[in-house]
């Protein structure tokens, strides 16, 4: 495992050592690729119905769609792709 400082002196784990140790085989890999663009889609309509919607802006609630589209768009790149060893 490779390990990078941080910046406050602790070890993290860098991104490409994190991402080879996802060991994810290639049916599970796409079944988890569809799940995720399925809940990226269905964030991303809510968010936008959340900002057409009448009545108050609840800009926590916003921001939290934009966590969650954020975070699984980052799965989603850290998966491996289908077919390619």
């Amino acid at each position: 495992m490779v390990e990078v400082p941080g910046s406050s002196g602790e070890s993290v784990m860098s991104h490409s050592a994190a991402t080879s140790l996802v060991n994810v085989d290639d049916h599970n890999s796409s079944v988890m690729r569809e799940q995720l663009i399925r809940e990226i889609t269905g964030l991303e309509r809510r968010l936008e119905q959340l900002k057409i919607s009448d009545g108050l802006v609840d800009f926590s609630l916003e921001q939290t769609y934009k966590e969650m589209i954020h975070s699984r768009r980052e799965m989603l790149t850290s998966l491996p792709m289908a077919g390619v060893r």
